[in-house]
């Protein structure tokens, strides 16, 4: 990965390649089948009637709030760009972060944020600003598994929690350590640029409330989500129980087993929620959870890719051509 974008950077290598779709194709089979055998803890029957009767005001509330999903997303990562000291327009961070999300569909773990990456200079802050994202937002997550799956008293739902609150908070303080037990392997360049970045945000108290407000409120936004289409499917639960089992049924879905982490999250859902929550419900709600927060989104975010490898491309037959 070189610095300023070149053809070796993320930018150029995280779209999916030919012969990538295959693992594309095997992950989404996955998921289906794994959605299809949870039909023996609940009748499809039951889902489909509970879809078809959905009341649409909380249908279309929990649609809308989908559309603020990209914008806090844009929001956290210029508050860590700007506390690293980088410049960056609202509508290109904008136009960025929706490029993420279909490469971040299809693939786990989130390897579409590397396009954030590859579009700040420098190279080793362009993977610290993406590191340091993703555990600010998987360390707020588990601290809301943890106190509100202590305030439900759900075992699963605070070891959920203390999963992603413990991962975050381990990375934090032993992300030197492992630098340099792994030195010249690709995991320590990526640890590397997180210790970068991570004295300028803790230099920064502002800049670093800022970032975990915002993914506190997206996470919420999320678990709020999840409230009104359950209560769109006529199954209305406590938003408390909700808060609690989302982090540990998100930490499931982030398994690379399936494409968005359907199928595992929605079985997570289902037993996390097990006897507080008409099944067939949940199972309705997971559904169209996944559906309007990832692949909606994914979809929506293809034009923006389009033109943002175009872009790319152009410039790389530009240098080219100065060259020669």
């Amino acid at each position: 990965m070189a610095n300023n974008g070149s053809p070796e950077t993320p930018l150029a290598s995280t779209a999916p390649t030919q012969k990538r779709w295959g693992k594309h194709v095997l992950l989404a089979v996955i998921g289906l089948v794994i959605i299809c055998l949870l039909g023996w803890r609940v009748e499809w029957s039951e889902v489909c009637g509970a879809l078809k009767s959905a009341s649409p005001v909380p249908l279309i509330g929990a649609f809308l709030l989908t559309l603020l999903f990209p914008v806090l997303n844009m929001v956290r990562w210029l508050t860590v760009l700007r506390a690293l000291g980088v410049e960056m327009t609202i509508g290109r961070a904008f136009r960025i972060t929706m490029a993420c999300w279909p490469i971040g569909t299809l693939t786990p773990g989130k390897a579409g944020e590397l396009l954030k990456a590859a579009a700040v200079p420098d190279r080793q802050l362009g993977i610290g600003s993406v590191l340091a994202e993703r555990v600010i937002d998987v360390g707020v997550l588990g601290v809301f598994g943890l106190v509100f799956g202590a305030a439900v008293g759900s075992w699963e739902a605070i070891a959920g929690g203390a999963f992603g609150a413990g991962g975050a908070l381990g990375i934090v303080l032993f992300a030197g350590v492992a630098a340099r037990i792994l030195a010249g392997k690709k995991i320590a360049t990526k640890l590397e640029g997180l210790l970068a970045v991570l004295p300028r945000l803790w230099a920064s108290p502002g800049m670093l409330a800022s970032c975990i407000a915002a993914s506190a409120l997206n996470w919420f936004l999320s678990m709020l989500q999840l409230w009104l289409l359950l209560d769109a499917f006529h199954s209305p639960a406590s938003l408390l129980l909700i808060v609690a089992i989302l982090p540990a049924a998100t930490f499931v879905g982030l398994l690379p087993l399936t494409i968005a982490g359907a199928g595992t999250r929605d079985a997570a859902f289902l037993l996390l929620a097990a006897g507080r929550v008409d099944s067939a419900a949940m199972l309705a709600s997971s559904l169209v959870y996944t559906l309007f927060g990832y692949f909606f989104l994914g979809a929506a975010g293809l034009p923006f890719l389009g033109v943002l490898l175009n872009n790319r491309s152009q410039e790389n037959r530009e240098k080219i051509n100065d060259r020669t």
